[in-house]
This record gives C-alpha cells, structure tokens and sequence, in this order.
C-alpha cells in the first residue's frame, strides 16, 4: 500500500513566531514536506532549511515560486507585512497560511478576500484556538440536545503590557488588534456574528517608574449576537506583570447548562440534570476535564497550533473543506469587531453596530 501523498508546503517569513509556534508543528505533521524556505534575512532562511533536510533557501519569494512547486505557502509576519506579501502569492492561484490578524484594519483584510476570490484559491488564518481540543470539546457540548440553546456567554482575557506595534497610532488599539482578535473570533465561533457592542475602557494613572504604563489598558464591552445571544468580553493587559502569563476564561451558559473552559486546558460542564440519587439538598453535578494533570503534554498541541497546520496542509492537498478553521473573512470579521469596541470604548461607551463583512 502506497503512503499517501505530502503537502509540498513552503516558508515565506522565517522570523521568531514561525520559528516558536509553526516550526516546532511539523514533526507532529505528517502529511508535511517542507519543499522551500524563504527570508529577506538569508541567515534566518538557511537556519530554517537546517530542520528540513536542508531544503531551498531563498531570499527573493517570487524567484522560489517560479522554481519549486508548491501545494500552499505559509506567510508569516507582521500583519502589514502578510497584506504586503500574500496577495502575490495568491495571485498565482497559490493558498496561504497567515497569522492573526490578516491585516491592520478590516478595510485591508476585505481587499485579501477578494484577491483570493478572483485567483480561484484560499487563505486559513492563524485563529489556533479553534484548533485546541478544550474549545474542541466545548463546542461538542453545545452540539448535544441535552445542552439546549446557547443563551449567553462571557469572555475574560487577562496579560501584562502589550505595546504599540505594526505602524498603529496607539498601544490601546494594538492590543485590540494584534492580540485580542484572538478573542473576537473566539466568540463568533461559540456566538455566531456580533450585532452590537458597547464598551468600557479603563487607562490606570500615569506611573512615571513603571516603563510600560503607557500600554497598561482594559475594556469591558457588553456584546449582542444576531442570534440573540448576549455576552461580555472582559479584556485587560494590566493583570500580570508579563506578556506571556495569561488568563483566559469562556463561559457558555443556556438553560441549567453552564460548560466553562479555563486557560485552554480545564473544561467543566455543570448539568441540569442529576447522576445520583444521594440527597444532598445543594449543590450541582458536573463533569470535569483538565489536561493540567497528563505527564506528557504538548503546548502546540493543547493550544491547537498542531491542528490549524495539520488542517491546512489537508485543505492544500484537496481531502478537506474549510471546516472549524479561521479564513480570510474570519479575519475580517474578527477586525471589525476590534474596531467597534474602540470606537465605542473612545466614545463614552456608546451602543456601535458592528459591519457585516
């Protein structure tokens, strides 16, 4: 029997977060042949090349791709960077991989939609949270008769400073929009698209020995679903003192059903209904999971970086659709909840409805 045939797959953009969180995928990825790699720093592409087989370096994309053919392309950078450089991939009716978000504004990532539309081909966005099998397990739940209706959900998300990145005019909007799209496209996946927002925003008292505090923010935004549901989203980077120690939370509520997913590895579905006959008067009953307690864990996979790239690899050799995974306008729809919330944060919390694509 024949081993199925690999995604002939290449790197445009070698930098720190490939080299992190898409890299240390591969092994764990099968169905991947690294064909080619390619930097504007030669030294990062020949670094790359050393973990696969010592493949193609390129500086210049366009020469790589009139040389090696490829099944798609992950394109990983800077967001101005990714709406720079994967519309000319693209163009040559090539699939990319590109990082949340796709672009600085929703006005730029439209534009990528409409390139890959008119080349015939696609574009998968880095929303890896999909992908983790705690949020995975969640939405099993939500899809059992037993669960009901989703009425309501809320969303916390807690880090240290985060500063002012891509060319955009503050720290503020940064984190919105290069880290918290995270969380606007975590809702609509649970929600469905977002009718309205209306939110708080909170910057702490200048402190001349803190170096960060002009990053230091928080928004606290009530949300409305088109479908009806209601949901908060509480967001902060002033809860730790590092970037990367982080709190996040989801809580999906219908009726005497709550499931709560903690830090992408604790899930808890608190039931309506009872598995024992022991009075006890108060209490619930809940089932509980918690990756927390395995011996051997693997981060890229828990936080569901393995399965997005496995999962682009599939779709670039034609054996699955789109599926639970993030696309272009996913992107687009995640930006334009981000720039809701500013505005209505930087206008006294006024009610802003979101656009629709």
């Amino acid at each position: 029997m024949s081993e199925p045939r690999q995604a002939r797959l290449a790197f445009v953009g070698c930098g720190g977060f490939t080299n992190a969180s898409i890299f240390p995928c591969l092994p764990m990825s099968p169905r991947i042949e690294i064909v080619a790699v390619c930097d504007l720093v030669e030294e990062k592409a020949r670094a790359a090349s050393r973990y696969f087989n010592a493949c193609p370096v390129y500086t210049d994309m366009h020469k790589m791709l009139d040389e090696i053919e490829v099944d798609g392309v992950f394109a990983i950078g800077p967001a101005p960077t990714q709406h720079e450089v994967a519309p000319q991939i693209m163009k040559r009716g090539i699939p990319v991989y590109v990082e949340k978000p796709s672009a600085n504004t929703s006005k730029e990532a439209l534009e990528m939609v409409k390139i890959a539309e008119d080349h015939g081909t696609w574009g998968q966005v880095g929303f890896m949270k999909r992908f983790a099998p705690a949020y995975m397990m969640a939405q099993n739940i939500l899809r059992k008769p037993e669960f009901g209706p989703l009425n309501m959900l809320n969303c916390k998300w807690g880090q240290g400073a985060y500063p002012r990145i891509w060319g955009l005019d503050s720290a503020q909007r940064a984190f919105l929009i290069g880290q918290c799209c995270h969380l606007m496209d975590l809702i609509r996946y649970f929600g469905g698209d977002v009718a309205t927002v209306q939110s708080l925003f909170r910057e702490p008292p200048q402190n001349p020995a803190d170096p960060h505090e002009s990053t230091r923010c928080a928004y606290l935004t009530n949300v409305t679903f088109q479908s009806g549901v209601i949901g908060s989203l509480n967001l902060s980077n002033m809860e730790t003192g590092s970037f990367r120690d982080l709190e996040e939370k989801l809580e999906l509520i219908s009726m005497d059903n709550v499931v709560t997913v903690h830090r992408v590895s604790h899930v808890n579905w608190r039931r309506g209904d009872e598995w024992d006959e022991t009075p006890t008067n108060s209490g619930w009953y809940s089932y509980d999971y918690d990756s927390r307690g395995m011996s051997v864990r693997s981060s890229h996979a828990a936080n569901g970086y393995v399965g997005e790239v496995q999962h682009f690899a599939l779709r670039c050799l034609g054996e699955v659709d789109q599926g639970i995974s993030g696309d272009l306008m996913d992107s687009v729809k995640s930006l334009q909840i981000g720039e809701a919330i500013y505005e209505s944060a930087m206008n006294g919390g006024k009610i802003v409805e979101v656009k629709q694509g």
